[in-house]
């Protein structure tokens, strides 16, 4: 999947997303998430028993929406993202912490990610579909 800068930009500055995945019964589930841009991928961290870590490991197809509410219409953007999910090794962990940490400056102290304790995702874009950008 190609992405156009607008698009980048606008999910590498983005502090919130909603992410969805799908139970084993096909139920949907779907939560904010703290995303954070590496290259061409988006990643977001969470406890390691999470729900949304669960349903990954059984369909790992998910789909990620940002968007910027506005009372004017005309200016309504965001962009909704497909893609695979997996859970990253620790040599992998490690170094994607330290930009959560540097983006997210309060995740430190009131989230601290540890290995074994928390899950970082990696989601691998295969089509979007945006709006405004």
């Amino acid at each position: 999947m190609k992405w156009t800068k607008k698009e980048k930009d606008f999910v590498d500055t983005a502090r919130v997303a909603r992410l969805a995945t799908v139970d084993a019964n096909g139920n949907a589930y779907n939560v904010p998430i703290c995303p954070l841009l590496d290259g061409d991928k988006i990643y977001f961290a969470t406890e390691a028993a999470a729900k949304k870590v669960r349903n990954i490991k059984i369909n790992p197809r998910v789909t990620l929406v940002f968007d910027e509410y506005t009372e004017a219409w005309d200016r309504l953007c965001g962009i909704m993202i497909r893609g695979r999910a997996r859970l990253v090794d620790a040599r992998e962990f490690r170094r994607l912490r330290r930009r959560f940490y540097a983006k997210y400056l309060r995740y430190e102290s009131a989230a601290p990610l540890e290995v074994g304790d928390s899950a970082i995702v990696e989601v691998t874009p295969e089509n979007k579909f945006g709006w405004g950008l």
